[in-house]
């Protein structure tokens, strides 16, 4: 029995280690999933904490005095001002669209975009929060090149495959930081939150699949057909070209 206890001892230690932040604060953390106390708890604390928020405090704060509730926060405020961005983005791309199946999902998913910039203002409002946005650097790079692309390609044989090869990019990015957010909201214990995420999560993936599908279904297969075209033509010159010097 001693031993056991000792085994459990040396099991719970082993989940925990001390961090200590630039500020010199120093804290004991476990690596261990929390049980619903722990998390119900944890959620307390992240609403208490974001009712307690001035401007005042925010400008005073430091990063040594940031947790993953304000990561979280910075989080929801960079992906809000993504969806707009987003949501203002894809008109000029469904103009340009030249397959009916990618029209419709391209227009469907601009739908959904305005249902997730709602959701996430919901989710703000979960965390005693005020909807805003955050000016982000990654997706205004996304969508400047998106817009480059379309102006080379636009109007060519492999447009479509242009807007899912921007589009794809696009959607890589929200997943990457929803999939995140998701997280955090689940170790923060914040359940309302980490479920509108998730919902907007599995539309992201889904939006993914879909150009995926459409790509590898027809558009790319119709715009190879350009070059191989365009291979044959070149060859034919080629004969001619070779004839007339004979």
């Amino acid at each position: 029995m001693a031993t056991s206890t000792a085994s459990n001892s040396n099991a719970t230690a082993n989940k925990k280690k001390t961090k200590t932040s630039t500020s010199g604060k120093t804290r004991t953390v476990s690596k261990a999933k929390p049980d619903a106390k722990a998390r119900t708890k944890r959620a307390s604390a992240v609403a208490q904490k974001s009712a307690a928020k001035t401007k005042a405090t925010a400008k005073a704060r430091t990063s040594s005095d940031k947790g993953l509730s304000d990561l979280l926060e910075h989080g929801l405020k960079d992906i809000y001002y993504a969806e707009k961005k987003i949501y203002r983005a894809l008109p000029k791309m469904i103009k340009a669209a030249e397959d009916d199946a990618l029209v419709e999902a391209l227009t469907s998913h601009r739908e959904e975009t305005a249902e997730q910039i709602e959701t996430l203002e919901n989710a703000f409002e979960a965390m005693g929060l005020r909807a805003k946005g955050e000016k982000c650097d990654a997706i205004d790079g996304i969508l400047t090149e998106a817009e480059s692309i379309l102006d080379d390609f636009g109007g060519s044989f492999a447009s479509d495959a242009a807007i899912i090869f921007s589009c794809q990019a696009v959607e890589h990015y929200e997943i990457a930081r929803y999939t995140s957010l998701v997280g955090f909201a689940d170790a923060l214990g914040l359940d309302d939150v980490q479920e509108l995420l998730q919902s907007i999560l599995d539309q992201e993936n889904a939006a993914h699949t879909k150009l995926e599908d459409l790509a590898e279904g027809s558009i790319n297969e119709a715009a190879s057909e350009y070059d191989e075209d365009d291979t044959d033509s070149h060859s034919d010159d080629s004969k001619s070209s070779a004839k007339a010097k004979k």
